[in-house]
């Protein structure tokens, strides 16, 4: 065989290879973009078969799932039920108007939020709507939570910085937001600095510190940072902000009847234990630390909800950079993700 028909081989391998793989990131594209659209979700607790355990998801952005009184199958009526809340996927304006429907909810009585928190999955979305709904949430007073083997991420992040409390058992993503669509405008840097001037409020509207928003506008948009344990307490996103937490701390002193010193030294001399909330190093079991959190013991059928998991450990979180997967589709209002 001559050494042109062995180099035109060659050749052909390498092309056939770059296509399988090209192909293998269109599909993988593909499939992400299939389902683009967060919803925001709730499951209420039904008996089955004797037992009880949580529903099929229902929206808040569909009347029906919404109408109360509810009427179950066995023709009972219920005016006001316990739910599980979760945002999964890509937030987009029409989820504001989800987390709304579901403020209402709560304030007329109809919905209690168990364990008070609502639950995050998400590669990004729209800002604006994003910080909307972090808006309302801290509104609500509600936590939020992003569950071990889920990951929140992008724009994802500024709706889970509204919780009043933050757990993170999965993993946490920042990057710098971008404008999606590549339509000429007349002033884009204009545009993006008016964004930045948004984020930056925000971030000191939620009590955050400003090395959060530094650290996010340090990323560049094609990458995502994966904050680990360490980053997550450093900016907050692990537990309560300073002002939160020293208003927590006034409450709980109050209701023991003891000053904010004494309370103080008692907290600094609570020990550890399995279901620490926010690595702030207060045992999930003390009377004050259960009122603050606002955490349940148990969903219906006795398991532990995912509110109540212990803290991811230090190690599932290492990894500091990876490629970030954005499959580009178009957003609403701002077009910044």
């Amino acid at each position: 065989m001559s050494s042109g028909t062995i180099l035109q081989r060659k050749m052909r391998g390498r092309s056939a290879r770059r296509g399988l793989a090209a192909g293998a990131l269109l599909f993988a594209l593909g499939m992400q973009a299939a389902d683009v659209r967060a919803e925001l979700v709730f499951r209420s607790a039904e008996q089955v078969n004797g037992e009880q355990q949580w529903s099929a998801p229902r929206r808040y952005d569909t009347p029906a799932d919404t109408a109360y009184p509810r009427t179950l199958a066995d023709g009972t009526q219920i005016a006001s039920e316990e739910v599980q809340v979760s945002l999964r996927g890509e937030i987009s304006a029409r989820d504001v108007y989800a987390a709304k429907v579901m403020e209402s909810l709560i304030k007329r009585g109809r919905q209690r939020i168990a364990g008070n928190a609502v639950s995050f999955s998400g590669k990004g979305g729209d800002v604006d709507a994003a910080m909307e709904v972090g808006r309302l949430l801290r509104r609500l007073g509600v936590s939020t939570i992003v569950a071990s083997e889920e990951q929140c991420l992008s724009s994802c992040v500024f709706a889970f910085m509204g919780g009043d409390q933050r757990r993170v058992e999965g993993r946490i993503g920042i990057h710098r937001p971008y404008f999606s669509s590549t339509r000429k405008v007349a002033n884009r840097r204009s545009y993006y600095r008016q964004l930045q001037k948004r984020l930056q409020q925000y971030v000191e509207e939620l009590d955050f510190p400003t090395s959060l928003y530094e650290a996010l506008m340090a990323v560049p948009p094609e990458s995502i940072r994966i904050l680990s344990a360490a980053d997550l307490r450093k900016y907050y996103l692990s537990g309560m902000s300073p002002a939160a937490e020293e208003e927590a701390d006034a409450v709980a002193a109050k209701n023991l009847g003891i000053s904010v010193l004494e309370y103080l030294q008692q907290k600094a001399q609570a020990q550890p234990c399995a279901g620490v909330f926010g690595g702030d190093g207060v045992c999930s079991g003390d009377a004050q630390s259960a009122a603050r959190s606002g955490a349940s013991a148990t969903v219906p059928g006795g398991q532990q909800s995912v509110q109540n998991r212990p803290p991811v450990p230090d190690s599932m979180a290492r990894k500091q950079n990876v490629d970030a997967e954005h499959p580009g589709q178009t957003l609403g209002a701002s077009g910044a993700r």
